[in-house]
C-alpha cells in the first residue's frame, strides 16, 4: 500500500474530527490580523477550508492552496455550499509559483511543520518572500509534538470514528524520532468498515518537523524577514511559557 500526505480516506477523517463549524482559537485571531491589513492575502496548506470560509465570510480577500486534491476538493465543495467562490491553487508551498503578490502569507494550526525536511522549510519562507508584496507580512504557527515524544515506537489504536454514511473508521499509528534532524514522522493506518466489511485503506505518512523558538527567529532573519513578533496560543501580548504552548510568529518581508 502507497503511503499517502492526505488521501481521500484521510481527508474524510479530517473533515470528521475538525469540522468546519468548530470551536478554534486561530479563527478570531487571523480575523483580527488579516482585516487590519486588506489586500490579497494567501492561505498557504488550506487544507478543507476550516479557516479559509471563516476569513471569506469576514469579507478578507483570501485565496488558498495546498498539494492534495483531496484536500482541495472538500475545500471547493464546502465553499461551494456556502456560496463563496475563491481562488484555490493546488502545488506545494516550497514550489510556490502564483501570479502576481501577496499582502500577506499565513500557515496556521502547525501546518507548516509538515515540511519534512529543513531544506524544505527554508525554500517555503524563500518562496513566500518572492510572493510577498514590499513590507508583506507572514503568519506562521509551530508547536512542539511532545505526546508523540512520549509515545515513540509504540503502536496507537484511536477510538472508533462513526462516519455520516453509518461506516465507521479505525486509526492506527505508530511514530518514530530523528532528533538530530528535529523530525517526528507518524505513519497512520486508516481502515473504513461498512455493516461489517472492510470498505477502504490507507496509509498515511505524516511527518512534524520542530523548530525551537529561537531557532525559527533566526531562522526568519536569515531569509530577509524583520519585525518579528511572537505571541502564545494565538492571544497578542502573551509570551509563551509552556513548552505545551503554541507558537505564533509574524514577521515583515525586509
Amino acid at each position: 500500500m502507497t503511503l499517502t500526505a492526505y488521501g481521500p480516506l484521510c481527508t474524510e477523517f479530517y473533515e470528521i474530527t475538525k469540522p468546519l463549524d468548530g470551536d478554534y482559537p486561530d479563527i478570531p485571531y487571523y480575523i483580527r490580523h488579516l482585516s487590519s491589513i486588506g489586500g490579497r492575502i494567501l492561505e498557504a496548506m488550506v487544507g478543507t477550508g476550516r479557516l479559509l470560509i471563516p476569513l471569506l465570510e469576514a469579507g478578507i480577500n483570501v485565496e488558498g492552496i495546498d498539494s492534495s486534491t483531496d484536500m482541495l476538493a472538500a475545500c471547493r465543495k464546502h465553499c461551494t455550499d456556502r456560496n463563496l467562490n475563491p481562488v484555490l491553487h493546488q502545488g506545494c508551498v516550497e514550489n510556490l509559483d502564483i501570479p502576481g503578490k501577496f499582502s500577506a502569507i499565513a500557515v496556521s494550526f502547525g501546518s507548516f511543520m509538515l515540511l519534512e525536511k529543513r531544506t524544505a522549510a527554508v525554500a517555503a519562507l524563500q518562496a513566500f518572500a518572492r510572493h510577498l508584496e514590499p513590507q508583506g507580512r507572514i503568519f506562521i504557527d509551530l508547536e512542539l509534538p511532545i505526546e508523540d515524544f512520549k509515545t515513540e515506537n509504540l503502536l496507537k489504536q484511536r477510538s472508533p470514528i462513526n462516519c455520516p454514511d453509518g461506516s465507521t473508521i479505525l486509526l492506527q499509528s505508530t511514530s518514530r524520532i530523528d532528533w538530530l534532524n528535529q523530525l517526528n514522522t507518524t505513519v497512520i493506518r486508516y481502515e473504513k468498515w461498512k455493516e461489517g466489511k472492510l470498505v477502504a485503506t490507507e496509509l498515511q505518512n505524516f511527518p512534524l518537523h520542530w523548530f525551537g523558538r529561537d531557532e525559527f527567529i533566526m531562522c526568519l532573519r536569515e531569509n530577509g524577514y524583520q519585525d518579528i513578533t511572537l505571541c502564545a496560543n494565538y492571544t497578542d501580548g502573551l509570551q509563551p511559557s509552556s513548552y505545551k504552548d503554541t507558537l505564533c510568529f509574524s514577521a515583515v518581508l525586509a
